[in-house]
């Protein structure tokens, strides 16, 4: 009898265990912090020293828009970027993504974003793409833009999502010759390029592009201790998949930042992995 009691009390403080982790970790499911890096390049001119930018990635219309324009005022970005993934299939909702919008135009903050799978796939891009740069969008699909600060300069280029789950050789060979044209009219000066799928780092990284801000992968959607991210591209049945989340750099390649998103999908439940943007302040050297 003895026995089986203490077999009942570890099985009860068990499930207990169970049932506290997971309200915790529902409870920082509601909230969207904010994840903090300084990016520090001799190429950043003095200009842009300090200059920090927003990230919103997979965003996937969830009901976080109030939390994320309260970060905007409080922290003042000099420019706020989205890289893709607004909508949540198979819906093509984009509410929260046009608050937000509204918000940063009033607030008078440079609004730049790309397409994400979701947006591409919804049947609905075209509609999207109109939708969007009616709320003052900027959305740089395969295109490049020169910011200008007392007579410096940098550039933020954007790369349209190449659509399908799996990208082929060919598409990928296609999206570096596009960053390369934009580069080379876009000569010597400090870049940072806005592409959805973090995954495509190493078809891209050597291009010549500095800075690349990407997500997809939701951070791995459940994050283990000491083994990060645990699930990737649900199509090719990754596990512990590369470039899910943080910050990324391969010798003299292009450095990436990586955003686990901001999404609330119940079918994609997030552990140890609360939503978030990023801010992120340039240092020149």
């Amino acid at each position: 009898m003895r026995i089986i009691k203490r077999v009942f009390l570890i099985f009860a403080i068990f499930i207990a265990s169970l049932l506290l982790l997971l309200f915790i970790n529902d409870r920082a499911n509601q909230k969207v912090r904010v994840t903090r890096y300084t990016y520090e390049d001799k190429k950043i001119p003095s200009a842009f020293d300090g200059s920090k930018i927003m990230v919103i990635s997979d965003l996937h219309n969830a009901p976080f828009s109030e939390q994320i324009i309260a970060h905007i005022k409080k922290e003042k970005p000099d420019y706020v970027v989205m890289t893709g993934d607004m909508v949540q299939l198979p819906d093509h909702g984009l509410e929260e993504t046009l608050k937000i919008a509204d918000a940063v135009v009033e607030m008078k903050i440079p609004l730049y974003a790309v397409s994400g799978n979701h947006d591409r796939q919804c049947g609905k891009y075209y509609e999207l793409l109109d939708t969007l740069w009616a709320h003052d969008v900027y959305m740089l699909e395969n295109d490049s833009v020169r910011f200008e600060k007392n007579g410096e300069s940098i550039v933020l280029m954007g790369i349209k999502d190449p659509r399908h789950d799996i990208v082929s050789t060919e598409r990928a060979d296609e999206i570096r010759g596009t960053i390369k044209y934009e580069l080379s009219r876009r000569k010597d000066y400090f870049t940072i390029l806005l592409s959805h799928r973090a995954d495509l780092y190493p078809e891209i990284k050597d291009t010549g592009i500095d800075l690349i801000l990407s997500g997809h992968l939701h951070g791995g959607i459940i994050r283990l201790p000491f083994l990060g991210g645990l699930i990737g591209r649900e199509q090719a049945g990754d596990l512990l998949p590369d470039y899910e989340y943080g910050v990324y750099k391969e010798g003299e390649s292009a450095a990436m930042i990586v955003s686990g998103g901001c999404d609330k999908n119940p079918k994609k439940r997030r552990f140890f992995n609360p939503p978030e943007v990023l801010l992120i302040t340039l240092k020149g050297e």
